[in-house]
């Protein structure tokens, strides 16, 4: 048996270009020109694995937010099972660290000296655990939007996937931090922050690059359509705002919806195929 190679463009056992998630196949052949010369086919525990032909297509520019919206109503509803669960699971998981955070309070509330110490160390020791935990399911979150424009089903899986996992928590700390700082001396680079920043855990996560590599990618994406990048922004957050006007149960919709469309914007970007 072989170790799987990472995801790519390969050949399957037919011959046929296809896309490999790391575990399995997925996706059929992108139009000509758009994907590298595939290597040998890989395997997956010595056996050879395929699925179902998908087409795919090269979205032209200039992008169109109406465009990717409609892309990512599409996919949320050929996948709202599994894209529903994956928010579900999150959202569970986030509830349940904030929760285990405020117990370890709990001997802080005896008035205490030593309680207190003790109390607020096991606050601080969940809420990092807690925040180490969110950047990796994050990534799965990530990581299942990526999957969809790319042809490939999502799965529960991909929340625990550790695939350029480093980079990514790398990077999107250093978004974090630079937004953060932003926000503190003035409004406005906190936000530029955010927008020239916006694709750059999405690079490091698909293309593996370094947090440093992947922000300059973003800015230059951003930088080169900051028009089109603003309104598929704007537009992804007014789909999450709406979805969260329903006692934020809208969420279980609006979240895979936006996230969709900002890995489409993404791909077009980059004038790499997507599913059809």
């Amino acid at each position: 048996m072989t170790d799987a190679p990472p995801p790519g463009w390969y050949q399957d056992p037919d011959g046929t270009t296809r896309w490999w998630d790391g575990n399995q196949w997925g996706a059929a052949a992108p139009p000509p020109g758009s994907a590298p010369t595939p290597p040998a086919p890989p395997t997956s525990d010595g056996q050879n694995v395929q699925a179902p032909a998908q087409t795919f297509v090269v979205p032209q520019d200039p992008l169109d937010p109406g465009v990717a919206f409609s892309f990512a109503w599409k996919k949320f509803a050929e996948h709202w099972q599994s894209l529903v669960s994956i928010v579900v699971v999150v959202a569970l998981m986030n509830f349940a660290a904030i929760l285990i955070a405020f117990i370890a309070l709990i001997p802080a509330l005896s008035g205490g000296t030593t309680s207190a110490v003790i109390g607020w160390t096991l606050f601080i020791a969940a809420l990092a655990a807690a925040t180490a935990v969110g950047f990796v399911v994050q990534a799965g979150v990530y990581r299942a939007g990526l999957a969809v424009t790319s042809g490939v089903a999502p799965r529960l899986g991909m929340l625990v996937e550790t695939t350029n996992l480093g980079t990514y928590i790398g990077t999107a700390f250093l978004v974090g931090l630079g937004a953060t700082i932003g926000t503190f001396l003035c409004v406005l680079p906190g936000l530029a922050v955010v927008v020239f920043c916006s694709y750059a855990p999405l690079i490091a996560l698909d293309k593996g690059l370094g947090p440093v590599d992947a922000i300059r990618r973003s800015i230059e994406l951003v930088r080169n359509n900051l028009g089109q990048v603003l309104l598929i922004l704007l537009l992804a957050y007014a789909v999450y705002y709406v979805g969260s006007l329903a006692c934020y149960v809208g969420l279980v919709a609006s979240i895979p919806v936006a996230l969709i469309m900002i890995t489409y914007s993404y791909r077009v970007l980059e004038g790499e195929p997507v599913s059809a």
